[in-house]
Protein backbone atom coordinates (compact mmCIF):
# COMPACT_ATOMS: atom_id res chain seq x y z
CA UNK A 1 0.00 0.00 0.00
CA UNK A 2 2.63 2.31 0.88
CA UNK A 3 4.58 2.11 -2.53
CA UNK A 4 1.17 2.85 -4.48
CA UNK A 5 0.17 5.59 -2.58
CA UNK A 6 3.45 6.88 -3.65
CA UNK A 7 3.93 6.81 -6.79
CA UNK A 8 0.75 8.11 -6.76
CA UNK A 9 1.80 10.93 -5.39
CA UNK A 10 4.50 10.84 -7.34
CA UNK A 11 3.05 10.29 -10.85
CA UNK A 12 0.16 12.95 -9.93
CA UNK A 13 1.83 15.59 -8.46
CA UNK A 14 5.73 15.76 -9.28
CA UNK A 15 6.02 13.92 -12.78
CA UNK A 16 5.41 16.67 -14.90
CA UNK A 17 8.47 18.37 -14.98
CA UNK A 18 10.42 14.92 -15.85
CA UNK A 19 7.19 14.04 -17.97
CA UNK A 20 9.96 14.73 -21.39
CA UNK A 21 12.75 12.80 -19.84
CA UNK A 22 12.83 9.23 -21.36
CA UNK A 23 14.42 6.55 -18.30
CA UNK A 24 15.73 3.47 -19.24
CA UNK A 25 17.61 1.26 -16.99
CA UNK A 26 21.10 -1.29 -17.89
CA UNK A 27 22.08 -3.88 -15.69
CA UNK A 28 25.74 -4.41 -15.32
CA UNK A 29 26.54 -8.17 -16.03
CA UNK A 30 27.98 -10.17 -13.15
CA UNK A 31 32.18 -10.60 -13.54
CA UNK A 32 32.69 -14.39 -14.98
CA UNK A 33 35.88 -14.01 -12.35
CA UNK A 34 34.86 -13.21 -9.09
CA UNK A 35 31.59 -14.86 -7.20
CA UNK A 36 29.44 -11.65 -6.92
CA UNK A 37 30.73 -7.79 -7.01
CA UNK A 38 28.94 -4.65 -5.69
CA UNK A 39 29.72 -0.93 -7.68
CA UNK A 40 30.55 2.54 -6.29
CA UNK A 41 30.93 5.17 -8.75
CA UNK A 42 30.69 5.77 -12.11
CA UNK A 43 32.59 8.66 -14.70
CA UNK A 44 31.23 10.50 -17.31
CA UNK A 45 31.04 8.06 -19.78
CA UNK A 46 29.31 5.52 -18.12
CA UNK A 47 32.49 3.48 -17.30
CA UNK A 48 31.34 2.02 -13.18
CA UNK A 49 34.26 0.86 -11.38
CA UNK A 50 33.22 -1.37 -7.74
CA UNK A 51 35.07 -4.53 -5.47
CA UNK A 52 34.76 -8.27 -6.71
CA UNK A 53 34.03 -10.96 -4.13
CA UNK A 54 35.23 -13.11 -2.54
CA UNK A 55 38.71 -11.80 -3.65
CA UNK A 56 38.10 -7.88 -3.42
CA UNK A 57 39.60 -7.28 -6.43
CA UNK A 58 38.69 -3.87 -8.14
CA UNK A 59 36.00 -4.44 -11.21
CA UNK A 60 35.47 -1.90 -14.00
CA UNK A 61 32.55 -2.24 -16.49
CA UNK A 62 33.36 -0.10 -19.78
CA UNK A 63 30.57 0.96 -21.74
CA UNK A 64 29.64 -1.95 -24.17
CA UNK A 65 32.63 -4.31 -22.48
CA UNK A 66 32.47 -6.63 -20.64
CA UNK A 67 33.58 -6.56 -16.77
CA UNK A 68 37.68 -6.28 -16.44
CA UNK A 69 39.58 -7.46 -13.42
CA UNK A 70 42.20 -4.49 -12.16
CA UNK A 71 43.55 -6.25 -9.48
CA UNK A 72 44.39 -5.04 -6.26
CA UNK A 73 43.80 -6.85 -2.70
CA UNK A 74 41.21 -3.92 -1.61
CA UNK A 75 39.88 -3.20 1.56
CA UNK A 76 36.18 -1.59 0.54
CA UNK A 77 33.30 0.35 2.03
CA UNK A 78 29.91 -0.54 0.25
CA UNK A 79 29.01 2.04 -2.05
CA UNK A 80 32.07 4.64 -1.73
CA UNK A 81 35.46 2.35 -3.11
CA UNK A 82 36.76 1.66 -5.35
CA UNK A 83 37.01 5.25 -7.19
CA UNK A 84 37.01 6.95 -10.57
CA UNK A 85 37.35 11.01 -11.37
CA UNK A 86 34.72 11.89 -13.70
CA UNK A 87 36.58 12.06 -16.44
CA UNK A 88 37.62 8.64 -16.12
CA UNK A 89 41.30 8.68 -16.43
CA UNK A 90 41.99 8.26 -12.56
CA UNK A 91 41.32 5.16 -10.43
CA UNK A 92 42.31 4.90 -6.81
CA UNK A 93 41.66 2.67 -3.86
CA UNK A 94 42.82 0.99 -0.73
CA UNK A 95 44.84 -1.56 -0.73
CA UNK A 96 46.93 -4.29 1.33
CA UNK A 97 50.84 -4.23 1.10
CA UNK A 98 53.49 -5.78 3.29
CA UNK A 99 54.53 -3.81 6.49
CA UNK A 100 57.76 -5.21 5.96
CA UNK A 101 58.43 -6.42 2.41
CA UNK A 102 60.33 -10.35 1.75
CA UNK A 103 58.78 -10.88 5.82
CA UNK A 104 55.03 -11.62 5.28
CA UNK A 105 55.09 -12.11 9.09
CA UNK A 106 54.95 -8.49 9.71
CA UNK A 107 51.65 -8.65 8.31
CA UNK A 108 49.82 -6.33 5.76
CA UNK A 109 48.73 -2.24 6.14
CA UNK A 110 46.30 -0.54 4.02
CA UNK A 111 47.64 2.12 1.60
CA UNK A 112 46.16 4.98 -0.78
CA UNK A 113 47.03 3.56 -4.10
CA UNK A 114 46.17 4.22 -7.83
CA UNK A 115 46.07 1.72 -10.62
CA UNK A 116 49.05 1.78 -13.15
CA UNK A 117 47.39 -0.53 -15.55
CA UNK A 118 46.49 -4.14 -16.05
CA UNK A 119 46.32 -5.58 -12.35
CA UNK A 120 48.81 -3.32 -10.95
CA UNK A 121 48.76 -0.43 -8.39
CA UNK A 122 51.17 1.67 -7.20
CA UNK A 123 50.87 3.65 -3.07
CA UNK A 124 50.74 7.24 -3.38
CA UNK A 125 53.80 8.81 -3.43
CA UNK A 126 55.16 11.18 -1.26
CA UNK A 127 53.30 9.68 2.13
CA UNK A 128 53.37 10.93 5.61
CA UNK A 129 50.63 8.22 7.25
CA UNK A 130 52.15 4.81 7.72
CA UNK A 131 48.45 3.99 6.66
CA UNK A 132 45.55 5.61 4.43
CA UNK A 133 42.52 5.06 3.21
CA UNK A 134 41.20 7.62 -0.42
CA UNK A 135 37.34 9.01 0.35
CA UNK A 136 37.45 11.24 -2.11
CA UNK A 137 38.89 12.11 -5.85
CA UNK A 138 38.71 15.46 -7.64
CA UNK A 139 36.56 15.08 -11.27
CA UNK A 140 39.99 15.69 -12.74
CA UNK A 141 41.69 13.48 -10.90
CA UNK A 142 44.74 15.02 -9.91
CA UNK A 143 43.96 15.55 -5.93
CA UNK A 144 43.07 12.53 -3.71
CA UNK A 145 41.63 12.77 -0.17
CA UNK A 146 40.93 10.31 2.90
CA UNK A 147 41.89 9.39 6.23
CA UNK A 148 44.58 8.08 8.66
CA UNK A 149 46.83 7.22 10.76
CA UNK A 150 50.58 7.92 11.33
CA UNK A 151 51.55 4.53 12.57
CA UNK A 152 51.13 1.06 11.61
CA UNK A 153 49.45 -0.57 14.18
CA UNK A 154 47.73 3.06 15.83
CA UNK A 155 47.36 2.31 20.22
CA UNK A 156 44.11 3.56 21.86
CA UNK A 157 45.13 6.91 22.09
CA UNK A 158 45.73 7.27 18.14
CA UNK A 159 44.14 10.11 16.32
CA UNK A 160 43.17 9.37 12.90
CA UNK A 161 43.99 12.55 10.18
CA UNK A 162 42.74 13.79 7.46
CA UNK A 163 44.16 14.30 4.54
CA UNK A 164 44.75 16.11 1.11
CA UNK A 165 47.43 14.35 -1.78
CA UNK A 166 48.68 15.01 -5.27
CA UNK A 167 51.62 14.33 -7.38
CA UNK A 168 53.14 17.66 -7.05
CA UNK A 169 52.59 18.12 -3.16
CA UNK A 170 52.57 14.76 -2.06
CA UNK A 171 50.24 13.82 1.68
CA UNK A 172 49.57 16.63 3.34
CA UNK A 173 47.44 16.83 6.58
CA UNK A 174 44.32 18.62 6.44
CA UNK A 175 43.73 21.13 9.67
CA UNK A 176 42.47 19.79 13.49
CA UNK A 177 38.95 20.98 13.99
CA UNK A 178 38.27 22.73 16.97
CA UNK A 179 36.91 20.76 19.95
CA UNK A 180 36.91 17.30 18.33
CA UNK A 181 39.58 15.08 17.62
CA UNK A 182 39.12 12.13 14.77
CA UNK A 183 38.78 13.60 11.17
CA UNK A 184 37.99 12.04 7.57
CA UNK A 185 37.94 14.36 4.06
CA UNK A 186 35.66 12.43 1.81
CA UNK A 187 35.88 15.05 -1.76
CA UNK A 188 37.81 17.65 -3.03
CA UNK A 189 37.75 20.75 -5.64
CA UNK A 190 39.22 20.27 -8.84
CA UNK A 191 41.72 22.72 -7.47
CA UNK A 192 42.41 21.17 -4.43
CA UNK A 193 42.06 23.99 -2.34
CA UNK A 194 38.54 22.88 -0.56
CA UNK A 195 38.14 19.65 0.70
CA UNK A 196 35.01 18.18 2.72
CA UNK A 197 34.28 15.85 5.13
CA UNK A 198 33.76 15.33 8.85
CA UNK A 199 35.34 15.43 12.16
CA UNK A 200 34.15 13.72 15.51
CA UNK A 201 35.48 13.23 19.18
CA UNK A 202 36.21 9.70 18.73
CA UNK A 203 37.29 7.70 20.71
CA UNK A 204 34.57 9.15 23.07
CA UNK A 205 31.39 10.12 20.89
CA UNK A 206 31.50 8.85 16.85
CA UNK A 207 28.87 11.72 16.16
CA UNK A 208 29.99 12.98 12.81
CA UNK A 209 30.50 16.80 12.24
CA UNK A 210 29.93 17.90 8.93
CA UNK A 211 33.49 19.97 8.07
CA UNK A 212 34.76 22.50 5.12
CA UNK A 213 38.88 22.76 4.42
CA UNK A 214 39.36 25.91 2.66
CA UNK A 215 43.30 26.15 2.05
CA UNK A 216 43.39 23.51 4.98
CA UNK A 217 41.89 25.13 7.28
CA UNK A 218 38.81 23.69 8.97
CA UNK A 219 35.53 24.90 9.55
CA UNK A 220 32.12 23.58 10.21
CA UNK A 221 28.81 23.61 8.65
CA UNK A 222 25.81 24.74 10.38
CA UNK A 223 22.24 25.38 10.22
CA UNK A 224 20.46 28.73 9.54
CA UNK A 225 20.02 27.60 13.26
CA UNK A 226 23.62 27.57 13.91
CA UNK A 227 22.99 23.63 14.83
CA UNK A 228 25.74 21.24 13.18
CA UNK A 229 24.76 18.94 10.42
CA UNK A 230 25.95 15.60 9.69
CA UNK A 231 29.40 14.16 7.59
CA UNK A 232 29.94 16.19 4.48
CA UNK A 233 30.04 14.05 2.03
CA UNK A 234 30.57 14.96 -2.14
CA UNK A 235 30.65 18.69 -3.86
CA UNK A 236 30.85 19.53 -7.53
CA UNK A 237 33.55 20.11 -9.09
CA UNK A 238 35.20 23.54 -7.24
CA UNK A 239 32.83 22.52 -3.64
CA UNK A 240 30.97 24.98 -3.82
CA UNK A 241 27.86 23.16 -3.64
CA UNK A 242 28.19 20.27 -0.85
CA UNK A 243 25.71 17.67 -0.07
CA UNK A 244 25.99 15.23 2.89
CA UNK A 245 24.06 13.49 5.46
CA UNK A 246 22.03 13.92 8.33
CA UNK A 247 23.04 14.52 12.27
CA UNK A 248 23.26 11.45 14.20
CA UNK A 249 22.52 13.03 17.45
CA UNK A 250 20.66 15.18 19.75
CA UNK A 251 20.57 18.97 18.46
CA UNK A 252 20.48 18.30 14.76
CA UNK A 253 18.25 17.56 12.02
CA UNK A 254 18.40 13.90 10.32
CA UNK A 255 17.62 15.11 6.88
CA UNK A 256 20.67 14.89 4.26
CA UNK A 257 21.53 18.25 3.54
CA UNK A 258 22.95 20.85 0.43
CA UNK A 259 25.16 23.33 0.93
CA UNK A 260 26.10 26.88 -1.24
CA UNK A 261 28.35 29.78 0.43
CA UNK A 262 25.23 32.06 -0.52
CA UNK A 263 22.25 30.09 0.81
CA UNK A 264 23.96 28.14 3.55
CA UNK A 265 22.37 24.70 4.39
CA UNK A 266 19.29 23.55 2.66
CA UNK A 267 17.67 20.18 4.09
CA UNK A 268 16.01 18.12 1.31
CA UNK A 269 12.66 16.81 3.08
CA UNK A 270 11.59 13.49 3.96
CA UNK A 271 10.34 10.83 1.65
CA UNK A 272 6.24 10.44 2.37
CA UNK A 273 5.60 7.42 4.67
CA UNK A 274 9.29 6.86 5.44
CA UNK A 275 9.63 6.10 9.27
CA UNK A 276 10.31 9.12 11.57
CA UNK A 277 13.47 10.06 13.31
CA UNK A 278 15.61 8.01 10.47
CA UNK A 279 19.35 9.40 8.64
CA UNK A 280 19.23 10.63 5.26
CA UNK A 281 22.24 10.37 3.38
CA UNK A 282 23.45 12.32 0.16
CA UNK A 283 25.86 10.53 -1.77
CA UNK A 284 26.98 12.83 -4.47
CA UNK A 285 25.32 15.85 -6.97
CA UNK A 286 24.89 16.90 -10.68
CA UNK A 287 27.20 20.03 -11.26
CA UNK A 288 24.74 22.68 -10.58
CA UNK A 289 23.29 20.30 -7.57
CA UNK A 290 19.56 20.56 -9.21
CA UNK A 291 19.73 16.65 -8.27
CA UNK A 292 20.96 14.94 -5.61
CA UNK A 293 21.17 11.03 -5.26
CA UNK A 294 21.59 9.16 -1.85
CA UNK A 295 19.61 6.57 0.42
CA UNK A 296 17.57 6.18 3.37
CA UNK A 297 16.71 3.31 6.25
CA UNK A 298 13.46 1.33 6.33
CA UNK A 299 12.93 -1.63 9.11
CA UNK A 300 11.82 -4.80 7.49
CA UNK A 301 10.47 -6.73 10.20
CA UNK A 302 12.89 -9.66 8.74
CA UNK A 303 15.41 -7.73 8.09
CA UNK A 304 16.06 -5.32 10.30
CA UNK A 305 16.95 -1.98 8.96
CA UNK A 306 17.63 -1.82 5.08
CA UNK A 307 18.64 0.88 2.71
CA UNK A 308 16.55 2.49 0.12
CA UNK A 309 17.74 4.95 -2.26
CA UNK A 310 16.76 8.21 -3.49
CA UNK A 311 16.86 11.01 -6.13
CA UNK A 312 15.82 14.40 -5.07
CA UNK A 313 15.12 17.54 -7.03
CA UNK A 314 14.03 20.98 -6.45
CA UNK A 315 10.57 19.81 -8.26
CA UNK A 316 10.01 16.73 -7.17
CA UNK A 317 11.57 17.12 -3.60
CA UNK A 318 12.43 13.26 -2.29
CA UNK A 319 11.15 10.17 -4.20
CA UNK A 320 12.03 6.89 -3.34
CA UNK A 321 14.26 5.10 -5.97
CA UNK A 322 12.08 2.33 -6.95
CA UNK A 323 8.77 5.25 -6.96
CA UNK A 324 10.76 7.33 -9.43
CA UNK A 325 11.57 4.32 -11.95
CA UNK A 326 7.84 2.67 -11.82
CA UNK A 327 6.74 6.33 -12.55
CA UNK A 328 8.75 5.80 -16.23
CA UNK A 329 7.43 2.48 -16.93
CA UNK A 330 10.17 0.43 -15.66
CA UNK A 331 9.54 -2.24 -12.64
CA UNK A 332 12.88 -2.74 -10.43
CA UNK A 333 13.86 -3.22 -7.17
CA UNK A 334 10.91 -3.40 -5.66
CA UNK A 335 11.40 -6.75 -3.78
CA UNK A 336 15.31 -6.27 -3.10
CA UNK A 337 16.53 -6.68 0.26
CA UNK A 338 18.37 -3.43 -0.32
CA UNK A 339 19.39 -0.79 -3.39
CA UNK A 340 21.37 2.82 -3.06
CA UNK A 341 21.63 5.27 -5.04
CA UNK A 342 25.05 5.83 -5.12
CA UNK A 343 26.47 7.67 -7.55
CA UNK A 344 25.27 10.37 -10.05
CA UNK A 345 26.99 11.61 -13.22
CA UNK A 346 27.57 15.61 -13.01
CA UNK A 347 25.37 16.31 -15.81
CA UNK A 348 22.38 14.16 -14.71
CA UNK A 349 22.21 11.46 -17.03
CA UNK A 350 23.43 8.69 -15.13
CA UNK A 351 22.15 7.83 -12.39
CA UNK A 352 24.40 4.01 -10.31
CA UNK A 353 22.48 1.44 -8.59
CA UNK A 354 23.98 -1.14 -6.18
CA UNK A 355 21.89 -3.04 -3.75
CA UNK A 356 20.57 -6.90 -3.67
CA UNK A 357 17.57 -8.95 -4.52
CA UNK A 358 14.96 -11.01 -3.08
CA UNK A 359 17.19 -13.94 -3.21
CA UNK A 360 20.25 -12.07 -1.54
CA UNK A 361 21.93 -11.88 -4.82
CA UNK A 362 24.18 -8.59 -5.73
CA UNK A 363 22.58 -6.63 -8.68
CA UNK A 364 23.76 -3.72 -10.64
CA UNK A 365 22.30 -1.34 -12.85
CA UNK A 366 22.72 2.11 -14.47
CA UNK A 367 19.78 4.66 -14.96
CA UNK A 368 20.04 6.39 -18.38
CA UNK A 369 18.05 9.71 -18.42
CA UNK A 370 17.43 11.44 -21.54
CA UNK A 371 16.46 14.53 -21.63
CA UNK A 372 14.53 16.09 -24.33
CA UNK A 373 14.25 19.62 -26.27
CA UNK A 374 12.83 22.22 -24.78
CA UNK A 375 9.13 22.84 -26.83
CA UNK A 376 8.60 25.94 -28.04
CA UNK A 377 4.95 27.09 -29.12
CA UNK A 378 3.60 29.44 -31.78
CA UNK A 379 3.74 32.32 -28.80
CA UNK A 380 7.35 31.75 -28.97
CA UNK A 381 7.63 30.86 -25.48
CA UNK A 382 9.69 27.87 -24.07
CA UNK A 383 7.96 25.08 -22.26
CA UNK A 384 8.96 24.71 -19.00
CA UNK A 385 8.80 20.69 -19.37
CA UNK A 386 12.49 19.82 -19.87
Amino acid sequence: MRRILVVCVWSCLTVLPLRAAEVTLEELASPPFAGTAGVSNIAADGTVVGTGWPDAMVVRWQPGQPPENLGGDTFTLENILPLISADGGTIAANVYVPVEPGNPKAGLVGKAALWQGETTWAPIDGAVLAQATPFGLSDDGRFLVGAGWVDVFPDEDAVEHAWIWSAETGQQLLGAVDGLSWAQAWAVSNDGTVAVGFADAAPDDFTRHGVRWDAGVAQRIRDAQDRPVGQAIACNSDCSIIVGAGFTAAGGSGQAWRWTAAGGVQFLGEIPGAPPDITYYAFDLTEDGAMIVGSYPVFDPVQGSINHGFVWSEASGLVDIVDFLAAHGIDYGADFNELVVNAITRDGSKLLLNGGNADYQRQRAIVHIAQAPPQVFADGFESQLP
